[in-house]
């Protein structure tokens, strides 16, 4: 028991004394400001701000800045202990150690920026550049892939001082390299890390194509303007974008012309599997005249696989003639085709007009009627009725005082509307059987109940249509709502209205065909119907007689 303690207490003292191990030397690292960079370190905590940084992500990359600048504490690689009775042996292959880094501007003179980014083919040679090669004081440079060190290829290759040769590039060359060049300054030595982000791309293997403009085709251009040839040109994927020039064709002749730009497209993610950039070359003709308009002019794409072409020709546009005649027939164009719309259509217009804006005129009190109800009587209601209709109807409507009281059949409107209008809403009614005496014209009958009433209601059924005395009623109202304004024409189908109008003959009058379409009506169905009454009493005259007489 004695001894395990004893073996305790050594390996406490021992794991105690490689917590509290004094870190090593400082390290010295330069990078340049927005250059990717990677610690060299396990582990590491800022020490001035107490920050820790990453801990599980071992030799983490980031974008250096300024800000990054100041001192922390590394942990290169690993302990590792071993106990053994009574001793524990501690294997390091490393440890803490203080690192100074230092984020400066591009203000060394020995580093390029144009070499920290490189696109090699895969299955030929490559090499890479280091950015800072011309940095510090030793000829050797250390290269990274990651935090593991890169070994030279086996292969005898002569690879200039900073450069790092790959006999074969293969796809894992992709990635972000670090390369390390010594540098002592003021009596301290400094580590410069360049990276260099490489881009490993198989060979294109067919040339480019040209998608706009077609070959052999045909532009306008204006004459006195300026005006931009373009040419649209994929490049395969895997391939850098090539040249794209415009060449002039005169007498034989290819002349360059001068490019305005070249910008990239952007690409649909669906046409990105064959197409690695989608560039437009554009050159422009200043102020075209008569003889670029004879011309032809050449678009040529190429890369290292190949090349494409595209010839097109100008000719002159008749531009402002065309808008002229824009300008002044399509005015022409649309007031005719309005004019020839509401002259075809003018009686609808009128009637729609005339049924929604009413107005009631002064000459009321000259009316003799308030309404002038027409209908035609089925052959029910006419075996109910063997006399007038005024006659014995306290009989017929024993709860006259509500029309949703009276129990009569829906297709008995004809009965029951005289009723409501003139004993429960106190309309003077007219009635061509009981206020016009028998023996007369009708023509002029019922021309004079049209002038002497303020409004007409017509109950339609396939009876009504049927009946030509009704018809002309009908006919004469849609006259009288065109020719007066005041007046008043209420539609009520008495049964379902039919889809099309029927079939007679002879057929209807147009004026009554095209009235059925535009004037709004209304359906009775039952006697119960409230929306039925309380709609019909909205569209009834506002003044009555009987009022005006009191």
């Amino acid at each position: 028991m004695n001894i395990i303690m004893l073996c305790l207490a050594c390996v406490s003292l021992t794991v105690c004394k490689d917590l509290h191990q004094e870190p090593s030397p400082t390290m010295h690292y330069k990078t340049i400001n927005g250059e990717v960079f990677m610690m060299p370190c396990k582990k590491w905590t800022r020490i001035e701000q107490e920050m820790s940084a990453v801990t599980e992500n071992s030799f983490a990359q980031f974008k250096a800045e300024v800000a990054h600048s100041g001192n922390y504490t590394c942990l290169t690689r690993k302990h590792h202990s071993t106990l053994t009775l009574c001793t524990l042996r501690s294997t390091e292959s490393g440890g803490w150690q203080v690192l100074h880094l230092q984020v400066v501007d591009n203000t060394l003179g020995c580093w390029s920026a144009e070499k920290s980014r490189v696109t090699l083919y895969i299955g030929i040679r490559g090499q890479i550049i280091c950015p800072g090669h011309s940095c510090g004081n030793s000829t050797s440079t250390v290269w990274y892939k990651g935090n593991r060190t890169v070994s030279k290829s086996k292969r005898k290759i002569s690879c200039p001082t900073g450069h790092h040769c790959l006999h074969t590039v293969q796809k894992h060359h992709n990635g972000v390299f670090f390369c390390d060049r010594d540098l002592r300054e003021r009596g301290v030595n400094w580590t410069i890390r360049s990276s260099i982000t490489v881009k490993a791309l198989h060979r294109g293997i067919y040339p480019p194509r040209i998608l706009r403009p077609e070959n052999n085709s045909v532009q306008e251009a204006e004459l006195g303007l300026n005006y931009t040839l373009r040419c649209v040109v994929d490049f395969p994927e895997a391939d850098p974008p090539g040249a794209i020039q415009w060449f002039l064709k005169n007498n034989g002749y290819l002349k360059n012309m001068t490019m305005e730009e070249i910008e990239n497209e952007e690409v649909s993610d669906s046409e990105r599997v064959k197409v690695e950039l989608r560039v437009i070359g554009k050159a422009v003709i200043e102020q075209v005249t008569s003889q670029d308009i004879n011309r032809t002019y050449i678009c040529i794409a190429q890369n290292t696989s190949g090349n494409d072409s595209a010839t097109i020709y100008l000719k002159k546009n008749n531009k402002k003639w065309s808008s002229l005649i824009e300008y002044t027939l399509g005015p022409i164009l649309f007031v005719s085709g309005l004019g020839i719309v509401v002259r075809v259509k003018w009686l609808e217009i009128q009637l729609i007009l005339k049924s929604r804006w009413t107005f009631d005129k002064a000459d009321v009190g000259h009316k003799d009627f308030d309404v002038f109800l027409s209908n035609v009587w089925s052959t029910t209601s006419m075996e109910m009725v063997s006399s007038p209709l005024r006659h014995n109807h306290d009989d017929l409507f024993p709860f006259c005082l509500d029309p949703l009281q009276v129990e009569v059949p829906s297709e008995r409107l004809e009965l029951l509307l005289p009723h409501v209008l003139e004993d429960q809403w106190g309309y003077r009614l007219c009635l061509l059987d009981r206020d016009f005496l028998p023996g007369g014209a009708y023509t002029k009958d019922v021309m004079n109940a049209i002038q002497k009433s303020q409004m007409l209601i017509c109950l339609l059924s396939a009876e009504y249509f049927s009946d030509n005395n009704a018809v002309f009623v009908l006919e004469s109202g849609v006259q009288a709502l065109l020719q007066n304004s005041g007046f008043k024409l209420q539609l009520i189908w008495t049964k379902k209205a039919p889809v099309s109008l029927p079939q007679l003959d002879p057929p209807l009058p147009v004026v009554i065909q095209k009235a059925l379409k535009v004037l709004p009506a209304l359906k009775f169905t039952s006697a119960k119907n409230t929306d039925f009454w309380r709609c019909l009493r909205k569209a009834m005259p506002r003044q009555r007689l009987s009022s005006l007489q009191k």
